[in-house]
């Protein structure tokens, strides 16, 4: 964790967080800004390891705000710093994409570092649960569309024998012929019906 961006609009309390920052985790470059447009820019055209964002800004207020940094970028972890709060809005602000959410203590300040240590490490286990289910979507997803495949290839084997067979009336009768067919159209709709379920979210 090297790159900050510190989203502050109080001077003093920025100073401060700063120094704590550089205090409990050495070397480090923390970027500064206070408003929530320019911090927006800046996530769109530079890398950063974390997000610290106060709740309150001039030009956004709480919620709003951290769902628009989550969305802009969802892989950084954010972490709500505010001068007030309680447990509902510290729910709210992890609903909304934060990591965590703290009140400006000195207490809070002097365990900022580590804090932001376990966001980290908590968004990280975050990210690789939701990679892990996405590679079992992706699974099961290849395994129907194989399924479907074979399905269709067993579809066109049959069509392709009846079209021969249809050549030679005299090696199949007419009750036979029509036998095929109808099992032939139940096959169809039902890979329809299996298609339809794959693509509506219920199978």
């Amino acid at each position: 964790m090297k790159r900050i961006l510190l989203i502050e609009d109080n001077n003093d309390h920025a100073e401060l967080i700063q120094r704590s920052l550089h205090q409990g985790l050495g070397p480090l470059q923390v970027t500064l800004t206070t408003t929530a447009k320019e911090a927006y820019g800046l996530l769109l055209s530079r890398s950063f390891d974390l997000i610290l964002t106060d709740f309150y800004l001039p030009d956004a207020k709480g919620e709003p705000h951290i769902r628009k940094l989550y969305k802009i970028a969802p892989a950084i972890p954010i972490v709500v710093i505010t001068g007030q709060g309680d447990e509902k809005i510290a729910a709210r602000s992890i609903k909304a994409g934060a990591e965590d959410y703290v009140v400006k203590t000195r207490e809070v300040l002097a365990a900022l570092p580590g804090i932001l240590k376990r966001a980290v490490v908590k968004h990280q286990s975050h990210q690789n649960k939701k990679k892990k289910e996405f590679q079992k979507h992706l699974t099961r997803q290849k395994e129907t569309v194989k399924k479907v495949l074979g399905e269709v290839d067993e579809l066109d084997r049959k069509m392709k024998h009846l079209k021969k067979q249809s050549k030679k009336p005299s090696q199949r009768s007419k009750k036979s012929g029509t036998l095929s067919v109808e099992h032939l159209v139940q096959q169809i709709d039902s890979l329809r019906s299996f298609v339809r379920k794959m693509f509506s979210g219920t199978h």
